[in-house]
């Protein structure tokens, strides 16, 4: 029982490690042209610095 439970591991190990490897040589292939996502964060982390300069005047 236990060498079937090892194989099965094994199995799904190697298959998940199948498609990260196909998925990062289609993500080499074809690359993403348009430009990335900007996160939200980055616009309210610059309205807060602006917020903060108001208050110091």
């Amino acid at each position: 029982m236990s060498l079937l439970v090892t194989a099965a591991l094994l199995y799904l190990g190697l298959a998940l490690g199948f498609i990260l490897v196909v998925d990062n040589l289609v993500g080499l292939v074809f690359r993403d042209s348009r430009t990335p996502l900007r996160l939200p964060s980055f616009d309210i982390g610059r309205a807060f610095a602006a917020t903060q300069k108001f208050d110091r005047k």
